[in-house]
């Protein structure tokens, strides 16, 4: 961005590189799932390594664009893909739940989506009020 800080631009460099080494971990970690007779367990490998490496490559330059892209339909457009990214890896070890158990699962997906969109409303209504305020 044309108007950056040295801070700022530490700040975004930790930014973008803290949420790809993240987003890697996760793709690591679901490398590492297993099923077995009681659900699932973790088995760490070359290929769970292999995992992290390519999730956080995979998405650093989505992070980058979110983080330094001026232009607001690219941004807007890297931001889709990393929800999705991440929705598929949110759901991914669904494979893992019996059938039977699916209605239990997402009347609580359900009650943690409410959950988060009260908590995202509040922090909506105070980041308004804190600027509103600022304002004055």
């Amino acid at each position: 961005m044309a108007t950056e800080r040295p801070n700022d631009r530490l700040l975004n460099q930790i930014i973008v590189h803290g949420f790809s080494l993240a987003f890697g971990l996760v793709v690591a970690s679901l490398e590492a799932l297993r099923p077995n007779a009681a659900g699932f367990r973790l088995r760490f490998s070359g290929w769970t390594v292999l995992a992290l490496a390519i999730g956080a490559g995979v998405m650093w330059p989505w992070f980058r664009i979110i983080v330094y892209s001026e232009s607001k339909p690219l941004r807007r457009t890297a931001l889709g893909i990393v929800v999705v990214m991440g929705l598929a890896a949110f759901f991914y070890p669904m494979r893992m739940v019996p059938k039977e158990t699916y209605g239990a699962v997402f009347i609580g997906l359900g009650a943690a989506v409410a959950a988060l969109s009260v908590l995202a409303v509040l922090l909506i209504v105070l980041y308004r009020f804190f600027e509103r305020d600022g304002k004055v």
